[in-house]
C-alpha cells in the first residue's frame, strides 16, 4: 500500500488561516472572514424607505443612496477592524462569499425596485399603496439582511434564488 502524497497548502489556504487567526476577537468572523458592519449600509436605506410614506420628500434621499461594494464600505467605515475586513474579503471561502455576494446583489436590486415603485405610487397620490410598498420592501430587505448575517456568522444554508425572486414581487 502506497501512501498518498500530502499536498502542500496553497497560498490561499495559508492566508485564510492567517486571516482567520487575526480575525479572532475582531468584527470579522473568523470562519467566513466577513463582517456584519457591511450590512449597516443596507440598514441606512431601509430606514429611509420606511420614512417615505410619511415624508415623501425622503424619496430623494432614497434615490441618492448608492450601493457600495464591500471594500468601498469599509474604506469609509469608522470600525477599528476595517483594514482587516478589506484584506480578508477576497479570502472568504466560496461557501460564504458566493451566497453573501448574491444576497448583496439582490438587496441592491430590491432597493432599486422599491424606489421605482414608491416613486410611481407617490406620483399617483396613492398613500396606502406607498405604505404597503415601503413596508414590504423593509420586511423583505430585513429578511435578506438576516440571511446575509447568517452567512457572515458561518451558516452555509441560505434561501435559494427562487425564494429571493419571490421577495422582489412588491
Amino acid at each position: 500500500m502506497t501512501a498518498t502524497p500530502v499536498q502542500p497548502d496553497s497560498e490561499a489556504d495559508r492566508r485564510y488561516r492567517e486571516l482567520s487567526a487575526r480575525a479572532a476577537g475582531s468584527n470579522v468572523n473568523e470562519t467566513s472572514l466577513l463582517a456584519t458592519d457591511y450590512l449597516n449600509h443596507i440598514n441606512e436605506v431601509i430606514m429611509l424607505l420606511e420614512i417615505v410614506p410619511d415624508a415623501p420628500e425622503c424619496l430623494d434621499d432614497c434615490k441618492a443612496w448608492q450601493p457600495l461594494d464591500y471594500a468601498e464600505h469599509f474604506k469609509n467605515s469608522g470600525i477599528a477592524d476595517k483594514e482587516l475586513a478589506i484584506e480578508a474579503y477576497p479570502f472568504s471561502p466560496p461557501q460564504f462569499k458566493e451566497p453573501f455576494d448574491r444576497l448583496v446583489r439582490e438587496m441592491n436590486r430590491l432597493v432599486e425596485i422599491s424606489i421605482k415603485r414608491l416613486e410611481l405610487v407617490l406620483a399617483e397620490g396613492n398613500e396606502d399603496q406607498a405604505r404597503h410598498v415601503a413596508a414590504r420592501a423593509s420586511q423583505n430587505l430585513q429578511d435578506l439582511i438576516g440571511q446575509a448575517s447568517a452567512v457572515i456568522h458561518g451558516d452555509e444554508h441560505v434561501v435559494d434564488q427562487a425564494q429571493i425572486d419571490a421577495l422582489m414581487d412588491l
